[in-house]
């Protein structure tokens, strides 16, 4: 916090102080909260060195290049100017893109992808495909409450499903659609198997999160471990209560719903909770959506 006396003149040569003076009464934006305090002319340009640090930010936050590329020596915070008794106070307080940040990823209860993504907006997605275009109708039916669809993913590596599902999730936690989870399945399905033998209250306290949360992820399903207790004690588990209660649910995977049902068909009595995974899926999501092989951004 920095408190100036309103007749402080900084030690500077006439060149460079008309720069400055020039360079902030150029900032429409600058001079109009300035001069909402009642801070006189003659006092802005006797501390025209703070105004002029001011008005450089005030620029700089205005063409954003996001949080992830904030290149300021104080990333992530902003100059605010205050006057009172005579006091010119200067302090940094968080910019308004790191509050609206910390705000929506409150939405998120498990988050499996990398935190820049969280900058990730659906303006960024190419949708000059019918597949991507699809997805996006199925998300804005489940935005408008005029259905609750899953969204199945499939294609090649590379085709961005992970980079497409956080997008949703991005734009659904912005609204405060959550609680969301974001879970790879390779990994919270292997966790939740090992916390079934002696974590069980645990093991129950998060399954029933998976399976009642307002939206969930299953990304990179299919590459889960694969026994009876996982496709009958959690993967049925939560797809069958998702789809009861109609709850959004975006799945990627390598795999087409017809190859999830012979993975998890593992002798002849599996085969029947295979099938009805299977007719799950289709049921719930009425059809997979194959990115193809193009790159999605």
């Amino acid at each position: 916090m920095e408190k100036l006396r309103c007749n402080f003149n900084d030690l500077i040569d006439q060149q460079t102080l008309k720069k400055m003076i020039d360079s902030f009464r150029n900032n429409a934006a600058a001079v109009k909260y300035v001069k909402s305090l009642g801070i006189s002319d003659e006092e802005i340009d006797q501390n025209i060195t703070r105004f002029y640090s001011f008005s450089e930010d005030l620029s700089y936050c205005k063409n954003c290049p996001g949080l992830n590329k904030c290149e300021k020596d104080n990333p992530h915070l902003c100059t605010k100017i205050t006057y009172r008794d005579g006091f010119i106070e200067k302090t940094l307080v968080p910019c308004k893109k790191l509050l609206e940040r910390v705000n929506f990823e409150k939405e998120f209860k498990v988050m499996d992808f990398p935190k820049e993504w969280l900058d990730a907006s659906l303006k960024d997605v190419d949708i000059n495909s019918t597949a991507r275009k699809t997805v996006l109708t199925k998300y804005t039916n489940y935005i408008k409450n005029l259905s609750s669809q899953w969204i199945y993913m499939t294609g090649e590596g590379g085709t961005g499903r992970s980079y497409y599902a956080a997008c949703l999730c991005v734009d659904a936690a912005k609204r405060q659609k959550g609680p969301i989870c974001f879970i790879n399945c390779a990994t919270r399905i292997k966790d939740l198997y090992g916390m079934s033998f002696k974590q069980k209250e645990d093991f129950q306290r998060i399954l029933d999160i998976y399976c009642s949360c307002p939206i969930l992820v299953l990304d990179d399903f299919g590459n889960e471990v694969k026994n009876d207790f996982v496709r009958d004690g959690i993967v049925f588990q939560i797809l069958s209560k998702r789809a009861s209660q109609k709850l959004f649910t975006i799945i990627t995977s390598d795999f087409p719903i017809e190859d999830i049902v012979t993975m998890y068909d593992t002798n002849k009595a599996a085969g029947v909770r295979a099938r009805q995974i299977g007719r799950m899926l289709a049921s719930a999501s009425k059809e997979e959506i194959n990115l193809g092989e193009v790159a999605l951004y």
